[in-house]
């Protein structure tokens, strides 16, 4: 009798597992490293958020700070209540208004409103669009004209 394997599908069998659980385990830990990468990211931007956080915190001492200062105080007195103290005058500047004859004679090329009418279209849903298209052509004209 010849010598032959009496088992070779075992063997496969034990080949196949092995190099699944060795699969297995690269995947593990690659997903191991994948979660700790996503985790020192998640700590970098609550790092960043709480330095934000102490910024605004500070900020909010400050200005309670200044809030509760004796020069807070008195210019709050003297804003309000047009309280002065001894000795002190009060003087009022008024600045006469002028209106800016650029902002007066604002006029838009046509380009310009046909840019502007269209705009104010696009805020509009496009069922109303279609309403006011179908059924109710003077309303956009009358639109249009308001530019």
């Amino acid at each position: 009798m010849r010598y032959s394997d009496v088992a070779p599908i075992p063997k496969q069998m034990t080949i196949v597992l092995g190099l699944s659980v060795v699969g297995l385990m690269a995947f593990g830990l690659a997903l191991s490293y994948y979660k700790n990468i996503l985790f020192d990211r998640q700590l970098a931007a609550m790092e960043q958020r709480n330095l934000r956080l102490k910024d605004d915190i500070m900020a909010g001492h400050r200005k309670l700070q200044y809030l509760q200062s004796a020069q807070y105080k008195d210019k709050y007195a003297k804003e309000n209540f047009g309280l002065l103290r001894p000795g002190e005058k009060l003087i009022v500047i008024n600045r006469p208004t002028t209106v800016d004859s650029t902002l007066g004679a604002l006029t838009l090329t046509p380009e310009e409103e046909e840019a502007i009418f269209e705009e104010n279209l696009r805020n509009i849903r496009v069922v109303d669009q279609w309403k006011l298209y179908l059924f109710s052509r003077e309303k956009i004209e009358s639109l249009r004209k308001k530019l």
